[in-house]
């Protein structure tokens, strides 16, 4: 009798672990997160180290959820892969159906002497388009020419000139012009005007067949 009734806790005990389980929230993988963002625009592991000053040790445990990373590192790796920090740390059931953003909420992925970045669209449920506005002081080039690869790239300048370099092409842009394009190599933008220039980059990733 005392066998059949340990036995019969003993599956209680499971049953209710099998049921938490159901119930728990679903993991975030950061790594994942940095590991698809990283390959989307053709990085090396090496070269993300470059750009972010994670070393490349490091960078590989966390794409294999070796290591968690601190905020501080994560605040690196975003800012070199052109993403807002809590994208790394959101779940995709969290994702809304609507986004507002106000210009003075803008998240700030990159600042320095050649200029900014801010995020102005991000991804939304179900959704794969997302935008960035970008500034560049006069005859300062992107830091990162690597845009994410295998999808389309759509340029708007909206103030001065900007020099857009997509593989052996070159486009001259200047206040109101556009440039939409496949995204199979690498582009790299230029200010090539006198004054500071202005422009808004959105992407969409190719539907999957």
């Amino acid at each position: 009798m005392a066998t059949k009734k340990r036995a019969a806790a003993s599956k209680v005990r499971k049953a209710k672990g099998s049921e938490r389980k159901k119930s728990k929230t679903p993991e975030i993988q950061i790594g994942e997160k940095v590991r698809g963002l990283r390959k989307q625009k053709g990085l090396s592991i090496q070269k993300l180290a470059d750009l972010s000053g994670v070393s490349p040790a490091g960078i590989y445990k966390i794409e294999t959820n070796g290591m968690v990373p601190t905020i501080t590192t994560l605040v690196k790796l975003a800012r070199a892969l052109e993403h807002r920090v809590t994208y790394f740390v959101e779940e995709e059931e969290t994702l809304p159906d609507v986004r507002y953003i106000r210009k003075s909420d803008r998240s700030l992925v990159a600042s320095g002497q050649e200029g900014k970045t801010e995020v102005v669209a991000e991804k939304l449920s179900r959704g794969s388009l997302d935008g960035i506005c970008r500034t560049l002081e006069p005859g300062a080039r992107s830091r990162n020419p690597s845009l994410r690869p295998g999808g389309e790239q759509f340029v708007y300048c909206l103030k001065g000139e900007l020099s857009v370099v997509r593989g052996d092409d070159s486009f001259r842009l200047k206040e109101g012009d556009t440039l939409h394009f496949h995204m199979n190599g690498r582009v790299q933008f230029e200010n090539t005007g006198r004054s500071m220039t202005n422009f808004l980059v959105m992407h969409a990733p190719l539907a999957a067949n």
